[in-house]
């Protein structure tokens, strides 16, 4: 709730971005479930459940920021895969052909000449590569160092909730928040992602947190774009030129902080709205339903452009 309640105060705040309710009303009549399934389950991979943790935790540290042009992309079993998918399946193929690759003595040795091979293409490049290896050897090295007990700590977890703040906690690339007018806005995209992952990922926190219900969807640049693409977010005269000419946003800054948690605001009411409909969705299923939207609706609007290693 309190979250909810951070995200009602900038929404009420608001001076680049507003709601429009009508159209939200229209969308929201127009919407129905679709089957969710997560990523994991369209590879195929057979790992055990400490090596399935690890994999996520690798793939969540790294998935930021893949609006860069050119966009980066691989070739994966005959197919071009673009953008953060790319990232994504790049590890799946190290993962597919290196048996080591997810035991923590490896990942703790692993040089950045050997870190960049993962990423290569022929054709592209991956964007920030010392902000990822970084990232990626901050990661590593926590778990590391924790050993058998980082294990512990997550299996010890009972809620999505308690498993957001311990990742958040521990992990301090994972703390996504930002300043609003005096007001602590939280909004912790790629621990989102993470928990979701763990979820469906590990069958022990699976029945340990039972759902991962509480969670808030995940702040991007995709989603906003799509919800305004429908008319359901406006932006007023500035922002729109800026978003339109592909300017770039500087993180925490009003503009960029009001996009994100409109975006998650409306995603909460929509999630409601469904549900008093007898749609039972939760914000992480909901947010990748209007992400794929987004991905079929032609002619569609820029999104905004940040350099951030949140989303």
């Amino acid at each position: 709730m309190k979250v909810k309640s951070q995200l009602k105060y900038v929404v009420e705040n608001s001076n680049y971005v507003k709601i429009n309710y009508t159209k939200l009303e229209d969308f929201i009549s127009n919407l129905e479930k679709t089957d969710y399934q997560h990523w994991y389950s369209f590879t195929s991979l057979n790992l055990s459940e400490r090596k399935r943790i690890m994999l996520a935790f690798i793939i969540e540290s790294l998935n930021f920021c893949f609006w860069q042009k050119p966009k980066f992309q691989i070739e994966y079993k005959g197919n071009i895969i673009k953008g953060s998918e790319a990232l994504f399946y790049s590890i799946i193929k190290e993962v597919e052909s290196n048996k080591d690759f997810l035991n923590i003595d490896f990942l703790h040795n692993l040089t950045k000449e050997k870190f960049e091979k993962l990423f290569y293409s022929s054709n592209s490049k991956i964007s920030l590569i010392d902000l990822r290896y970084n990232l990626f050897k901050d990661t590593v090295n926590i778990i590391y160092k924790k050993g058998q007990k980082f294990f512990d700590k997550l299996f010890n977890k009972k809620s999505d909730i308690d498993l957001l703040k311990y990742i958040v906690s521990e992990f301090k690339y994972f703390d996504d928040s930002s300043n609003y007018k005096g007001k602590r806005i939280e909004f912790n995209k790629r621990a989102t992602l993470l928990v979701n992952d763990l979820y469906y990922m590990s069958p022990t926190i699976h029945n340990n947190i039972g759902n991962v219900d509480n969670l808030t969807g995940c702040a991007d640049y995709g989603i906003p774009r799509t919800l305004r693409a429908y008319g359901i977010l406006e932006y007023n005269e500035t922002l729109t030129d800026i978003v339109d000419k592909e300017v770039e946003l500087e993180h925490d800054s009003d503009m960029e902080i009001e996009i994100r948690a409109n975006m998650l605001y409306v995603l909460e009411a929509i999630r409601k709205r469904l549900e008093d409909k007898g749609i039972k969705i939760n914000s992480v299923e909901l947010d990748n339903v209007i992400w794929q939207m987004g991905k079929r609706k032609k002619n569609i609007t820029p999104y905004h452009h940040t350099t951030t290693i949140f989303y």
